[in-house]
């Protein structure tokens, strides 16, 4: 079998990727790369093309060797048998920009900045549990963050993104309110789990009920053991897996019979890297108890219960794979 050699502006572009590491490269450095860049205008693609590959879609990686030949093959190799002290150094610190992620790309990844101002937010590969004034208790899930706000009108949680798991204190003279950008969720009971998403939102009821309305105004009650997503649209009933999802609140998540994408997006908060399935594995029906304070040994018990592959290249990127 033939395998064609990265050409050398791509494998260029990978060093410079790498050497351009913020907290390392000097002035020096900077001024070279731009050099580099000027001379010639197959320097300029090379970057565009070696600094963006890992940010693309999974479905674009897999046909990165047919449209830039070499250029994946480059990146590999950078990210999985460094050649040099140096790329030993970087690699060994966790470099997102041997991802192609700029600086503040890898402080997101590990604190996500539209949460930093909010009163409680969490890191990757953390939870926190707060214990508010009126002795309500929230847990946080990794990657979220809310502003508290109560007076003696109401109480009101506002989640700007994440996911939390409220246990609410009975106070008759004050409604308890989880709010997010598509609508709000009022406790008629004791606990409950709301998650934000970019585009909807979700409840789900795991003691008594809550009242539900969208920004739209539309309502709906809900009891124990129901979920509904919600958005500016209306309400779509959520899958069995995901009515009962608070599992994580203590460190693992029970999946039965779910799309195995399903496991990997709740993952995703808990790893500091870029975590890719493809489409196919995806779709691969999983059940278990998996572990989410160790991220490894759970990408080890996939790999050996389920069909596919799972590919490490460096600290910071894990391909998922059907075999």
């Amino acid at each position: 079998m033939n395998r064609t050699e990265p050409d050398g502006p791509t494998q260029a572009a990978v060093d410079w990727v790498i050497r351009l590491d913020p907290s390392r490269s000097t002035q020096a450095d900077r001024q070279a790369f731009t050099a580099w860049l000027a001379a010639d205008p197959c320097h300029e693609a090379a970057w565009q093309r070696v600094s963006g590959l890992l940010q693309q879609p999974f479905s674009d990686l897999q046909n990165a060797e047919t449209r830039h030949p070499g250029q994946l093959t480059a990146a590999r190799r950078a990210l999985n048998t460094p050649a040099s002290p140096q790329r030993r150094r970087l690699l060994g610190g966790l470099s997102m920009l041997a991802l192609g992620l700029g600086g503040t790309a890898a402080v997101n990844r590990i604190m996500p900045l539209n949460g930093l101002l909010a009163d409680h937010h969490t890191a990757t590969g953390t939870r926190k549990t707060v214990t508010l004034a009126d002795g309500s208790r929230l847990i946080l899930n990794a990657r979220s963050a809310a502003d508290i706000h109560f007076d003696n009108v109401r109480r009101l949680v506002q989640l700007y993104d994440g996911e939390l798991l409220v246990q609410v204190a009975a106070d008759p003279l004050r409604p308890f309110l989880v709010i997010t950008d598509h609508g709000q969720v009022r406790a008629l009971g004791t606990q409950f789990l709301v998650r934000r998403d970019s585009d909807r939102s979700l409840v789900s009821v795991l003691e008594h009920e809550v009242q539900l309305e969208n920004e739209a105004g539309r309502q709906a009650r809900l009891q124990s053991g129901q979920a509904v997503w919600f958005d500016n649209q209306g309400f779509q009933p959520a899958m069995n897996g995901l009515q009962t999802r608070a599992s994580w609140a203590n460190g693992y998540l029970e999946v039965q019979d779910e799309p195995l994408g399903n496991l990997i997006e709740a993952l995703r908060p808990y790893y500091l890297g870029l975590l890719r399935i493809s489409p196919a594995a995806a779709q691969i029906r999983t059940f278990g108890i998996f572990q989410l304070d160790d991220i490894q040994q759970t990408l080890c018990s996939l790999a050996e219960t389920l069909p596919v592959r799972v590919s490490s290249y460096g600290p910071l990127l894990t391909m998922i794979e059907q075999a």
